[in-house]
């Protein structure tokens, strides 16, 4: 009996391991298609088992599902060589809307300024052109007309008298006074700093969130696997309220929720600093210039969403030694020119470049061999690294560094006792890692 216990279970784990290895095979080029894998690092059937590990169905699951039970397959988040084409068009439609054809709509707008308006005899003016509306202009027996801005209407031949001279000297106009410039250093910055931060990322981020309770508990992550910047608009994943029906009275948290873009979650809530980490998963496409272009679109969007928000744009973080050196699309020369062209995105104003590479980089430049547990991420211990990097390169409006020191010192007052407090650098673009 305990020979066929054995056996049994061995055949179980077998047709398990058969199972999920046909589901990877099945998959790879659809479902799992932008998953990150490497033949040298984990086996095919991984894939399935990272489905689960996020809470989603496998491939053959969700087709026999959907084959033989009618529940609809998720969405396929499969994103193809041509994207970068088809979302760079997606953001240009979203930010010009009706401005797509501007020749049209100026002859347009030429045709219906020159044709007068007319309804129940009435008229009035506009721009030198005569509309004909309701209430603006009554004639009484030829006699009298109403008259407006100096212009008077003839009836019968007769003209209304002028307009009594108004002799009122209008006003001076005001120069439009320029936005009050915002002076922002780097600093460090305690906890309570990330209660209002975004951050957007893939499976990296996905671990910071994790892994990083002290920051999971205060920041808001619109994190996935596999997320890439093309996915910005295109993937459903981020759980927001519904908008609520105008008129509505009810309480925010009585409202039902559904997935939706970073994008569409962009519109929804606000935020006072953005943090970005995309560009792994972009390795093995385009070009250092075509990549820093897209991401440049994505930065301006939420440029606009977020007009309140300081973008941290992170540098994408290395990979080891060993796998850069053995790989031929995770190479840390890639990844260097990518954040070089990243770092030009900066502006020293509203977008900030950080390279957290310098908390986690080897003798090499390459991510230690010791912090990472699959040549890729970062051990659960080793998050702590990325985070306090953030924590000591802030930057802030300079009239709020009071404040900011004030957190410090409650924060780790014994700290803050024993060592004099850092003079703040005034905002400069930094230099990605070499």
């Amino acid at each position: 009996m305990k020979k066929f216990g054995r056996h049994f279970l061995s055949v179980g784990i077998l047709v398990v391991a058969l199972f999920f290895t046909a589901d990877a095979a099945l998959g790879q080029k659809s479902v799992y298609d932008e998953t990150e894998y490497n033949a040298a690092d984990a086996p095919l059937l991984s894939f399935p088992l990272r489905k689960i590990m996020n809470g989603e169905m496998p491939y053959l699951v969700s087709l026999i599902q959907a084959k033989f039970f009618g529940i609809p397959m998720p969405l396929d988040d499969t994103i193809d060589n041509g994207d970068e084409e088809d979302f760079a068009s997606g953001l240009s439609d979203e930010n010009t809307g009706a401005d797509a054809n501007p020749e049209e709509q100026v002859a347009e707008a030429s045709d219906e300024a020159a044709a007068p308006e007319v309804s129940d005899g009435d008229a009035a003016v506009s721009d030198g052109n005569a509309a004909v509306s309701d209430g603006n202009a009554a004639v009484s027996d030829g006699d009298a007309a109403a008259v407006s801005d100096g212009d008077a209407a003839v009836s019968d031949g007769n003209a209304a008298p002028a307009a009594a001279e108004d002799n009122t000297v209008p006003p001076e106009p005001q120069e439009a006074t320029a936005p009050e410039h915002i002076n922002y250093v780097e600093t460090a910055v305690p906890d309570s700093y990330f209660d209002d931060a975004l951050f957007i990322g893939d499976s990296r981020t996905v671990g910071l969130s994790e892994y990083c309770p002290e920051l999971d508990e205060r920041a808001t992550f619109y994190a996935k696997v596999s997320l890439t910047i093309y996915g910005f608009n295109k993937k459903p994943f981020v759980t927001a309220r519904v908008v609520p029906p105008e008129g509505y009275e009810g309480s925010e948290e009585d409202l039902p929720t559904e997935k939706v873009t970073v994008e569409e979650a962009l519109t929804r809530k606000q935020f006072a600093k953005i943090y970005i980490m995309l560009g792994l998963n972009e390795l093995g496409s385009g070009t250092a210039e075509s990549f820093a272009a897209d991401y440049g679109a994505v930065v301006s969007r939420i440029r606009e969403l977020q007009p309140d928000a300081i973008i941290y744009i992170q540098g994408i973080m290395h990979v080891t030694h060993k796998k850069s050196e053995s790989d031929r699309v995770f190479k840390n020369s890639t990844i260097n020119a990518r954040n070089e062209a990243l770092s030009t995105l900066a502006d020293g104003e509203h977008v900030f470049y950080i390279d957290m590479n310098s908390a986690t980089d080897d003798e090499h430049g390459a991510l230690g061999q010791d912090l990472s547990f699959d040549n890729v991420h970062l051990k659960a211990k080793s998050y702590a690294l990325w985070y306090d990097y953030l924590k000591k390169h802030a930057y802030v409006n300079e009239n709020d560094l009071p404040q900011i020191q004030q957190g410090l010192q409650q924060e780790n007052p014994e700290q803050a006792a024993e060592q004099p407090a850092e003079q703040p650098q005034e905002a400069q673009p930094e230099a990605p890692a070499q």
